[in-house]
């Protein structure tokens, strides 16, 4: 056999092995774990509720302090919406409610810090 025939081989050797391990992990192999994540979203209303009740019971708050606050209270449902669309980008995982995890939160990674960062709590 000469060099050539035996580098042919063994390259298309090489080639065939490829597609095989290819096909295999997009067809046959099983997909990833989803990851998941959870969040405190009781505790962000009842963050952003103190912070409301805190201005709007100010004794010598203005009446513009008071209309901002009940207007950052009106827009914070929306606000926790698009920012937990994001979060979903973000992090590429599952984000589930702490409220709704059985059994052991604390194996999941929590992301209520981060949100109560951004949200200004």
């Amino acid at each position: 056999m000469s060099v050539r025939t035996i580098l042919a081989v063994v390259g298309t050797n090489a080639v065939l092995s490829a597609a095989l391990l290819f096909g295999y992990a997009l067809w046959i192999a099983p997909p990833p774990a989803p990851r998941f994540a959870v969040l405190d979203v009781a505790e962000l209303y009842r963050l952003k509720e103190m912070q409301v009740t805190a201005v709007l019971t100010k004794r010598d708050a203005t009446e513009d302090e008071r209309s901002g606050a009940l207007k950052a209270a009106g827009t914070f449902g929306s606000e926790v919406s698009s920012l937990l669309r994001a979060l979903h980008d973000e992090c590429q995982c599952l984000v589930l409610a702490r409220g709704a995890v059985i059994g052991q939160p604390q194996a999941l990674p929590d992301l209520t810090p981060d949100v109560r960062r951004r949200l200004g709590l």
